[in-house]
């Protein structure tokens, strides 16, 4: 009875009253209007059908609701995942390119590196081949020395000797 659902079907049926004799069923005249037929019996059964109808259709417009409320949801978040999508791509593009300029600069130290190393190698090169084109000085300091010096002496000798010549004086 909560759910004001007519109690007629459930209830116990009555038994008709005869007026007459209760052996003998009454007369029913099926041509004339006034017989309506048992409309108390239906109209139970029409109700729960109607409550049915009712309930299905308010579960309907609830189930549209929340499809409308969750299509909303889904678009606001999916438009959020793209903007975080769009966001990460971006970062990804801007690291990338910072890693292409620190490989850059990488390589271009590694090339300046290279090149100072040749130049450094060149440069020891250079100092052995002086080293050694240069080492025969050490080894005859001494000889060539007293060879130069005896050359000077020779040298001042013959000038002092050429300028008493031009002098008019021999020697």
């Amino acid at each position: 009875r909560r759910n004001k659902i007519e109690m007629s079907l459930a209830a116990k049926r009555q038994e008709p009253e005869y007026t007459e004799d209760p052996d003998k069923a009454p007369t029913t005249s099926w041509s004339d209007g006034k017989y309506g037929g048992r409309t108390s019996e239906t109209t139970g059964l029409v109700a729960i059908l109607q409550m049915i109808t009712e309930d299905v259709e308010k579960e309907m417009s609830a189930a549209r609701k929340d499809d409308a409320e969750a299509q909303a949801q889904y678009e606001k978040e999916d438009a959020a995942m793209k903007a975080t999508l769009d966001e990460q791509l971006a970062l990804k593009l801007a690291k990338e390119k910072e890693l292409n300029d620190i490989k850059g600069r990488v390589q271009d130290k590694e090339e300046f590196k290279e090149s100072k190393e040749s130049d450094l190698s060149a440069e020891t090169e250079l100092k052995d081949s002086i080293y050694t084109d240069c080492k025969w000085v050490k080894t005859h300091f001494e000889s060539r020395r007293d060879k130069r010096k005896a050359e000077m002496d020779g040298l001042v000798e013959a000038k002092s000797y050429l300028a008493g010549v031009e002098a008019g004086t021999e020697v």
